[in-house]
């Protein structure tokens, strides 16, 4: 019974840790399909299914153990535990397909894993949230059409294909006939699919062609896990911004990354210190800059903490602020905390305080941008909610990637935030601690980076474009549909069986 599901483990998490794998998630799923059909009973059927999706989670997002015990202060015997009861909570959502593909089989055409795999992706709650479709980052003419339909319009063409294709295997195998009508509406859709995105390519070269530039500068300071949050080292590890932001000239816009500043500031700071404004040296060009901000009294129950972005003109004035949303769990707040806090020799604080809401960072000539702090840039009603609420007309990530170590995660958060770009149709600069630090365009397309684990400045010109999406403009409708089609197959076969 291991066979199928470590296939298609192996399978689907090998273009999460290297694009060049793309093609595997065409047919990663055909074993574990296999399996489910032909599993002695539907227990058996759902146990194929859990363990595909724990062992997937276990390879494809295996530097977790390591996150958890630099970022969450755990134990690393403790944070592997903790890993391994995450990946088998998350491989619910792959025993839940299994259910119903077993009990209710493939369906007309080939569609049912299809729409129960959408329906699933877009209700499952994920920590680290992550699409069938983002295997696919490097596909560039495929993927465009997240403009419109998200990330799930080509995740169901995924999963069909799978389906499709292991339909026509075990057709042959039984000498039944292959159903050559659902491959020939898969490849109809999936060449529309095509035509689209090179279409869209097109068109948005076009847009990016004439529109208004910005020049930025993105400081990656390159502090280290164990340097940083070390009292001794604040003064060294400002400084090594600092040094680099003097070397910056002719940029617009000065930005540093997430917690750049370590030094706790209240949510207020009406203007940054006259000293450290002269350091800096920022020749009248706004400042971007993540800290950890408070309110409230330290000895006081009103007390607050936020993860926060600050805009500062060349002059020093603090001009406007945002506070990060969605918190990371383990780093910024415990999960199960109530409980977890009983436990004894467990590190335990109350945690961060999420924002509440959407906030730009404005810059002169009109220019909004989206701060997204962390991993937000990989949530795609964040990225949305800003452009259509406020009009942001550029994406910007600050985000400390150290803790994820020398490990694929930094390029894997990178591909996955490549979706924004598309989805809204903006430019999305990322700035981060130790890399990636970015430039990604309206197309989806990684054309900037810094070396990573590199201290090193990047001077990049970006696209300022305006205009909504019909993703931005309506949102998930099209997951929306898929799971009321699912929700409606479901209730129609059992009601069928019961009777």
């Amino acid at each position: 019974m291991i066979f199928a599901p470590l296939s298609t483990a192996l399978l689907l998490a090998a273009p999460f840790l290297s694009p060049v794998f793309f093609p595997l998630a065409w047919f990663a799923f055909v074993p574990l399909l296999w399996a489910i059909q032909r599993a002695e009973t539907w227990r058996r059927a759902v146990l194929c299914g859990w363990l595909t999706g724990f062992l997937a989670h276990l390879f494809g997002f295996h530097w977790l153990v390591y996150t958890i015990s630099v970022f969450g202060g755990f134990p690393y015997p403790l944070s592997a535990l903790i890993f391994v009861i995450y990946a088998g909570l998350q491989a619910i959502q792959f025993a839940v397909i299994a259910f119903l593909v077993r009990r209710l089989g493939s369906g007309p055409l080939a569609l049912y894993p299809a729409l129960f795999w959408v329906t699933s992706e877009f209700w499952f709650p994920h920590l680290f949230p992550w699409y069938l479709a983002s295997s696919q980052s490097s596909f560039a003419s495929f993927i465009q059409s997240a403009d419109a339909l998200g990330p799930f319009g080509a995740s169901l063409i995924i999963m069909w294909a799978n389906a499709v294709l292991h339909e026509i295997i075990t057709a042959r195998q039984g000498r039944r006939r292959a159903p050559w009508l659902a491959g020939a509406l898969l490849g109809a859709t999936f060449l529309a699919s095509l035509v689209y995105g090179f279409m869209r390519l097109s068109t948005v070269t076009d847009l990016m062609n004439s529109a208004p530039k910005l020049s930025v500068a993105a400081v990656q300071g390159n502090i280290p896990v164990g340097m940083k949050w070390d009292p001794k080292q604040m003064k060294a590890n400002l400084e090594a911004h600092t040094e680099l932001t003097r070397t910056i000239t002719g940029a617009q816009v000065v930005m540093w990354p997430e917690s750049a500043i370590e030094e706790w500031l209240p949510e207020n700071l009406p203007a940054l210190p006259a000293p450290f404004l002269d350091a800096l040296q920022l020749k009248e060009a706004y400042f971007v800059f993540g800290a950890r901000s408070f309110s409230g009294s330290a000895a006081g129950s009103d007390l607050k903490a936020f993860n926060t972005a600050f805009l500062a003109d060349g002059n020093g004035r603090v001009l406007s602020r945002y506070h990060k949303q969605v918190l990371l769990a383990f780093g910024e707040y415990l999960p199960f905390a109530a409980v977890l806090s009983k436990l004894p020799a467990l590190p335990f604080s109350d945690g961060f305080t999420p924002g509440n809401g959407p906030r730009t960072l404005d810059l002169a000539a009109g220019i909004r941008m989206a701060p997204l702090i962390c991993y937000e840039d990989l949530m795609p009603h964040l990225s949305r909610q800003f452009v259509k609420e406020t009009k942001a007309n550029l994406l910007v990530n600050l985000t400390n990637d150290a803790w994820y170590g020398k490990s694929v995660a930094p390029w894997q958060h990178a591909r996955l935030s490549q979706w924004r770009a598309i989805e809204t149709r903006r430019s999305l600069v990322r700035v981060t601690n130790t890399g990636i630090t970015s430039v990604i365009n309206a197309k989806g397309k990684i054309v900037q980076t810094l070396p990573i684990f590199v201290p090193a400045v990047m001077n990049a010109q970006v696209e300022v474009l305006e205009g909504e999406t019909l993703y931005v403009r309506f949102g998930d409708w099209f997951a929306w549909g898929v799971s009321l089609i699912a929700a409606v197959i479901v209730l129609l076969l059992w009601r069928k069986a019961a009777g």
